[in-house]
């Protein structure tokens, strides 16, 4: 039988410790060399100004777990803008204002699949712990106070992952909107032991701080590269327009989840400014560029000196299927406890090869 499992039912089975340590072992075996995973591939069709359809997709196998995972999504985004900074936002427009995200997981061994997870859960999860074990082997130990721009759906993780994984003390939280930046201070400040405080300005949240993390949609950059100083971490979750030619320049050390670009595929007139995060990179910097699988399998250093300055989430990449990896112990966890929905494995296989 093919497993079903809603957001809700992954809620219930996996957190962030887990994913932290199912991706730390994930990119590990992709450090070694011993899985695979492709890079996004994003296709844009446009349906107006500024408003297209987006599939994306990327994938990756795990030896180790014996499974191939897939993450696919059937989008609406609108290109909009608030106080003069790009963004783009995703819009519910499936049925009853919903959204369309799904991971597939098929074993290696039979070929068929396992399992089928709604996707924002376990992507939500991922993002946050992959860009805390780049600060766990980035940062400079002793690392305890966090400034945070943004406050949406990932900015959660970015602050559940940090405090899982460092012993952080404080986190000063801005973004444009006081009621998102209270708000996310409020429901977090109970699961987590640091002190979360909202801030009017970025300026005040990047006062005295150890590690800078970014979790927006903005198109534009968000902080000036400028104003970091020796020794800082920067930990950027969102778009790759987040931070700005100055924060790659100055940092000793890149790291990223791979080297690989996603590909992007779309009409001639009618490229998205999504195109342009990846054409921040440039080639004069690839001997600063590091990838997390790398510094996990203790190939790769995280920073060289004390003085460094480092920045994980820049690079060419722009995700991995890899990162999904916490879904395999979601699916046994499922598996032991009778949790999801069942479909027979039969309507999924065929008497022909295609």
């Amino acid at each position: 039988m093919v497993l079903m499992l809603t957001n809700k039912d992954i809620d219930s089975l996996i957190d962030i410790g887990d994913t932290i340590e199912a991706l730390e072992g994930a990119f590990g075996e992709l450090g070694r060399g011993e899985a695979t995973s492709r890079p996004r591939t994003l296709s844009y069709s446009p349906l107006g100004p500024d408003d297209y359809y987006l599939f994306s997709c990327m994938d990756s196998s795990l030896p180790g777990q014996g499974v191939h995972m897939i993450r696919m999504t059937s989008d609406h985004v609108l290109q909009t803008s608030h106080e003069g900074i790009p963004r783009r936002d995703k819009l519910g427009k499936a049925p009853g204002g919903k959204f369309c995200g799904l991971i597939l997981m098929f074993s290696l061994e039979t070929l068929e699949p396992l399992a089928i997870f709604q996707d924002a859960l376990l992507n939500r999860l991922m993002v946050g712990a992959t860009t805390a074990l780049g600060t766990k082997y980035m940062a400079r130990a002793g690392s305890t106070k966090m400034g945070l721009l943004g406050s949406g759906w990932l900015a959660h993780t970015q602050v559940t992952a940090h405090c899982a994984i460092l012993p952080i003390e404080t986190i000063k939280v801005y973004s444009p909107h006081k009621e998102n930046r209270e708000a996310l201070c409020s429901n977090l400040q109970g699961q987590v032991d640091a002190k979360l405080i909202p801030v009017d300005t970025r300026e005040e949240a990047m006062e005295d701080y150890d590690i800078l993390a970014t979790a927006t949609n903005s198109y534009d950059p968000v902080f000036d590269g400028n104003l970091l100083k020796p020794g800082h971490h920067v930990a950027m979750a969102g778009a790759k327009s987040e931070c700005d030619v100055a924060t790659y320049e100055r940092s000793a050390v890149v790291g990223a989840q791979a080297t690989d670009l996603a590909t992007f595929w779309h009409p001639p007139e009618s490229a998205p400014l999504e195109k342009g995060w990846g054409q921040i990179w440039q080639p004069e910097w690839n001997h600063k560029l590091r990838t997390l699988g790398k510094m996990v399998a203790g190939i790769e250093k995280g920073r060289d000196s004390e003085e460094d300055i480092t920045f994980f989430g820049g690079g060419p990449s722009h995700g991995l299927g890899i990162q999904y990896a916490a879904g395999v112990t979601a699916y046994r966890r499922a598996k032991e406890q009778g949790i999801g929905y069942e479909i027979p494995t039969e309507l999924f296989l065929e008497d022909f090869h295609p």
